[in-house]
């Protein structure tokens, strides 16, 4: 029988690479932006225009001066000039929501939190408060200001138990900092609360009241994988590399392809089966030898999958390149020094248009 331990070469540095590289790279950036999602669209615009309230002349004059208004700060000047004629009248929900949208379209975070902290100032029913909450929290979220988002969101969260977008915020905001190291348990139980009633929602098909169809699909099919992912990347980062995996593996059974989850499970398989190894070792049990080159086989199946993940995709080059490496060593192992077979386990992976 040929020597144990066969010692892994590199492996966990490149799925810490590619891990950081894929959480980094997506950040906040939804596949629709918060407003986009949170009204429902009246496709009958004339139908739309029929149920406007009448308002008078001087207060038509009031809802121009916002509407004109160059730029966000000046829409929420305004609009407070206006709320101190007409605070009572039916357009101001729609006021709220139009300022709202307004500050969501800003780019700066620092900016946007200014702007919503000057909003909540200005309209301040609870109501409204919900429409720029969302926004607040991610700029929070993005500019590392974590106690503020989770102050920010906890009141949300109190009125709005369900609102799948800020759950997801802080899901993803956890699997960040997770990454990154550092972050208080704290937050990172919130995340891992927030992950699972997000995801909860969206196995449940709980379309928002607000939001449409269609937006709601585009935005669960987008999120579900990557908050499976993102509890697999806390628990991973926890020690919980049993419920790391469980997570994992759902989200590649909805996202096959992301070369990120999939590194990450070849992590796991690795580290799995250097343990075991280590025990074979040092207590020579026929069975431990048995399990750890079952993981060491499980490990060379996610790496066939990382590899046709990433071939072909410039930002992962140096990852595929350095993976064919080791997947040449592991794979040779297990089949007495040769590699016949291994590029038709990488291409039985590879995606089909």
């Amino acid at each position: 029988m040929k020597s144990f331990i066969f010692q892994r070469v590199g492996v966990l540095a490149v799925c810490v690479m590619g891990i950081s590289f894929a959480l980094n790279s997506a950040m906040f950036a939804f596949p629709l932006t918060y407003q986009d999602q949170k009204k429902e669209q009246d496709k009958d615009k004339d139908k739309d225009k029929a149920k406007q309230p009448n308002v008078s002349p001087e207060e038509q004059k009031s809802l121009s001066n916002i509407n004109t208004a160059s730029g966000p700060e000046a829409k929420i000047k305004a609009a407070g000039e206006y709320l101190k004629k007409y605070s009572k009248s039916p357009m101001r929900e729609q006021v709220a929501g139009y300022v709202a949208d307004e500050i969501a379209k800003v780019k700066d975070f620092e900016q946007k939190i200014t702007l919503s902290r000057s909003y909540l100032a200005t309209f301040n029913q609870p109501e409204e408060a919900d429409l720029i909450k969302p926004i607040l929290v991610e700029a929070y979220l993005n500019t590392g200001k974590v106690d503020d988002a989770l102050t920010e969101s906890t009141k949300h969260l109190e009125r709005n138990p369900g609102d799948v977008i800020v759950l997801t915020q802080l899901a993803w905001a956890g699997a960040m900092q997770a990454q990154k190291g550092g972050a208080s348990p704290k937050f990172m139980q919130t995340a891992s609360d927030a992950g699972t009633k997000a995801i909860q929602s969206m196995e449940a098909d709980k379309k928002p009241e607000k939001m449409t169809a269609e937006n709601w699909t585009a935005f669960r099919n987008a999120w579900l994988p990557r908050l499976y992912q993102g509890q697999g990347v806390i628990k991973f980062y926890s020690n919980d590399k049993p419920g790391a995996k469980e997570n994992l593996e759902k989200a590649v059974g909805l996202d096959p392809y992301e070369p990120s989850t999939l590194l990450m499970l070849m992590t796991i398989a690795d580290d799995q089966y250097n343990e075991l190894a280590k025990k074979y070792q040092a207590e020579k049990k026929a069975d431990q030898l048995k399990q750890a080159l079952a993981s060491m086989d499980e490990a060379i199946d996610w790496m066939a999958r990382a590899i046709a993940a990433t071939e072909g995709q410039a930002q992962y080059k140096t990852i595929n390149d350095q993976l064919k490496e080791n997947l040449k060593q592991y794979y040779g192992f297990r089949h007495d020094g040769k590699t016949d077979g291994m590029n038709e386990l990488i291409q039985k992976y590879k995606k089909t248009n």
